[in-house]
């Protein structure tokens, strides 16, 4: 089958970790948990490439220019040789990819200005075969999961803070060619498995979702805790 990067994103607290274990079922697909390679090639060409005292100003454009043009196919071969990723579908799953404030930075729900912006954009640059799976959950239960987990001071700085995210990634997939985008609800993920596991087989183009869907059914009886 066809060989291409897979990206899971999601606000925090959507499900991303879930979902990740979900498609990592599968025989065909490889996923890292929050490897993190593009926040870091983000810093490098946004940021580190543009201090004098790092690069000088006659190479930085040169190096930013190579760097969009070489850093992909670098990537790759991180995840096939030092990760050792056969599958045909490879990829990461990191909510903070989609952080609008990714390198710039926020306390609580409240956001550094100006926004560095995500890595959603870079990753489509350099890897531009990319399909991207967005996990889509209801603010009010996102809310109160970062509550819980003292990440957020109230309900509404949770909500803020899902609004943000989301509103990157759906900004993101409207510029994108709808056959890389798939948005995935995670209440549907729970209650319907077989419905969820075809949709994103067929968006895979795998020939057989099932070990997506028995992995889903098994956690109805025995779930895993993530």
């Amino acid at each position: 089958m066809k060989s291409f990067p897979l990206f899971i994103v999601g606000s925090p607290r959507s499900g991303t970790t879930f979902l990740c274990s979900v498609l990592n079922a599968h025989p065909l697909i490889q996923l890292t948990n929050e490897c993190r390679v593009f926040a870091l090639l983000k810093d490098m060409l946004d940021v580190g490439s543009n201090r004098p005292d790092l690069l000088s100003t006659a190479c930085r454009d040169r190096f930013s220019n190579f760097g969009r043009r070489t850093l992909g196919a670098c990537v790759e071969r991180f995840y096939r040789e030092e990760l050792e990723m056969t599958a045909p579908i490879w990829g990461d799953k990191h909510p903070s990819y989609a952080d609008p404030t990714v390198l710039s930075g926020r306390t609580g729900s409240v956001e550094c200005l100006p926004r560095s912006g995500s890595c959603l954009g870079l990753i489509r640059e350099l890897l531009p075969q990319a399909r991207f799976i967005h996990i889509h959950r209801d603010p009010r239960h996102v809310a109160n999961s970062m509550l819980h987990k003292h990440w957020i001071g109230s309900i509404e700085d949770g909500i803020r803070v899902w609004e943000q995210y989301v509103g990157e990634i759906i900004g993101f997939f409207d510029e994108i060619p709808a056959e890389l985008a798939l948005t995935v609800s995670y209440r549907t993920l729970i209650e319907d498995p077989v419905a969820t596991a075809a949709s994103i087989g067929h968006f895979l183009g795998l020939a057989d979702a099932s070990p997506i869907s028995d992995f889903l059914m098994s956690q109805r009886s025995a779930p895993t805790p993530f």
